[in-house]
């Protein structure tokens, strides 16, 4: 029996277009092997509505920040090699996945988009396809399948009950036409006449002086573009089955942060990175990995939890610790400025939903950190003013002469204040001995962009007697009459019995550490200049000692700052080397 020529004659581009189906599979396994399944797959198609492959069943719950395995499947009827091969040359792949909402929003939220696209992906002509060959006689297709790893990521927009699917589009380019041969010298070819010159009439033209112009005809002749190619796709290929699949966040997360308590110029915080497993969901996690990195700084973890084969039930609250600090500038300010820094935090866990699917998780997520302290804006910050200068009464302080503190008027809270802006370095030796001399040197930098006359003198910690004493009615004893009830005024102390008994009971404290430099003085410290000096203390007791503060003052306008940041004193007993006979 002879075959027909309609038979023999293989199909063309549009047949092949309109007898072809693309689809999107997501196994219910991680470890399913697609050719193995389809290979002893007998055939039978229940549902000629349901998905070109049938005996694989599929997820029903995605998760967010999930590294999703999707199988695009393109079935065809059964096509010779060399034929089949031309037409996936020519075939473009589109995948995508949307995101929507299956509940209908509240009344008060505002509206949003009715989907979002959260993953787009073309199938580069490099991936190689599955290409399997199943069924007998009539019913014999070509099955191409595409692994195609996908991120499910997180929707910018608010969905109520969200569910993900997945899009597959393909397209056919157009076929490849012969190039013609191109010629290597397009300039001025060989044989080709030239164009018409446009100047040859003023060839002759006795003003030109023998000059011979010329403009070629090609220089503003229109180019007509050449027609576009004709599209030879008729319609798009048909998509199979589109399910809809729940999705479900894994793991919920909170950031907070906290002021490390220690000295000001400390810029680091404590970070606290709290990790939850969604209580709504009944699978595992086990998390393999946490990390956090700060860019613009370093981060350093507290708290140790590298046990990764530990399961986590739904419901399960963890805790992890960090210290974060800035990279710094000369001037103690952030590297990066105050809303350049960013912490990156990245997470990777597998979730164990049943015993075949274990899909893997990675978390990314980003947010700035501000490192601003409202308390120092700069290093040196002149919390009070004096105010001899502005009172019209006031005498002009004597030029040799340091002001007292004692006698700082004090300024309210909401008064604005002046800088000093001169940085201070102070270092000193971490530790000491009891009756020996030891150094502190003061490195100053005049950051302001005027002269600055300073003087620098250390405050020496006071200890304060506050021991409360009980209040006994005041008895003159040069009068003896009682003061009437009826007085507004209460009458003052004048018993001289109680200050002497007071004086006398006082208690005597002995100095620790004494400063042998009276104070600093600079006469005239230029904008950007820098001053070293040194100040010289006694340890006469062991222990931690410690000054009240080094102050700074500005004898042009009698602002004043302390500087209470300074180095550790540990003093120690006096080695003693004498031998004894």
């Amino acid at each position: 029996m002879t075959e027909s020529p309609a038979e023999t004659l293989p199909r063309g581009s549009a047949e092949f277009v309109e007898s072809s189906v693309l689809e999107a599979v997501v196994p219910a396994s991680s470890d399913i092997d697609i050719e193995d399944e389809l290979s002893s797959w007998d055939g039978v198609i229940e549902d000629d509505n349901g998905s070109v492959l049938p005996f694989v069943s599929q997820r029903q719950v995605l998760l967010l920040d999930e590294l999703l395995s999707v199988y695009v499947v393109f079935r065809t009827p059964l096509l010779e090699d060399d034929i089949l091969k031309s037409y996936l040359a020519r075939l473009v792949v589109i995948v995508e996945a949307f995101a929507f909402s299956t509940a209908p929003p509240l009344e008060n939220e505002p509206k949003t988009a009715p989907k979002e696209i959260i993953y787009s992906g073309v199938i580069k002509d490099d991936d190689e396809p599955t290409v399997i060959r199943h069924g007998e006689g009539d019913d014999t297709c070509t099955y191409v399948i595409w692994k195609v790893e996908v991120f499910i990521s997180r929707p910018q927009g608010r969905f109520h009950r969200p569910a993900v699917y997945f899009q597959p589009t393909a397209t056919f380019k157009p076929a490849e036409r012969p190039k013609k041969n191109v010629l290597e010298d397009e300039y001025l070819p060989s044989g080709v006449p030239t164009a018409l010159n446009l100047l040859q009439a003023f060839e002759n033209d006795p003003a030109l002086a023998g000059i011979h112009p010329r403009l070629s005809a090609m220089r503003i002749n229109k180019v007509t573009p050449s027609a576009p190619f004709a599209r030879e796709m008729v319609r798009p290929i048909r998509n199979g089955q589109r399910l809809l699949f729940r999705v479900l966040p894994p793991l919920i997360w909170r950031m907070r942060y906290s002021r490390v308590q220690t000295s000001l110029s400390d810029l680091s915080l404590m970070a606290s990175l709290d990790l939850e497993v969604a209580q709504f969901a009944a699978y595992h996690v086990k998390i393999s990995k946490v990390a956090l990195t700060l860019h613009g700084g370093q981060v350093k973890p507290l708290s140790d939890r590298e046990n990764t084969t530990a399961l986590h039930g739904p419901g399960d609250h963890l805790t992890y610790l960090y210290k974060i600090t800035p990279d710094l500038t000369s001037d103690g300010k952030p590297a990066l400025g105050n809303k350049e820094c960013f912490l990156i935090l990245n997470i990777e866990a597998q979730v164990l939903i049943s015993t075949d699917c274990r899909p893997n998780i990675a978390i990314e997520w980003k947010t700035p950190v501000d490192f601003t302290n409202e308390q120092i804006s700069s290093l040196i910050r002149a919390p009070q003013t004096l105010s001899g200068s502005t009172a019209p009464n006031s005498k002009a302080p004597n030029p040799d002469s340091l002001p007292v503190h004692d006698t700082q008027s004090q300024q309210d809270n909401n008064t604005s204040h002046n800088d000093i802006n001169v940085t201070l370095t102070v270092s000193g030796p971490p530790r000491v001995r009891v009756g020996e001399i030891f150094t502190w040197d003061v490195f100053m930098v005049n950051r302001s962009d005027k002269i600055r006359k300073l003087a620098v003198i250390v405050i020496s910690k006071r200890k304060r007697d506050y021991e409360s004493h009980q209040s006994h009615p005041s008895i003159s004893s040069t009068s003896g009459h009682a003061t009437e009830k009826k007085d507004l005024l209460a009458a003052a102390v004048i018993d001289e019995n109680i200050i002497y008994a007071k004086q006398k009971s006082a208690r005597t404290e002995t100095a620790e550490l004494i400063c042998l430099t009276t104070d600093i003085r600079l006469g005239q410290l230029s904008p950007g200049s820098c001053y070293t000096a040194d100040l010289k203390f006694l340890a006469l007791s062991t222990g931690a000692l410690s000054v009240e503060s080094i102050r700074v003052i500005d004898l042009a306008t009698n602002e004043t700052a302390d500087i209470r940041d300074l180095p550790s004193i540990v003093a120690v007993e006096k080695e003693d080397n004498s031998q004894s006979i």
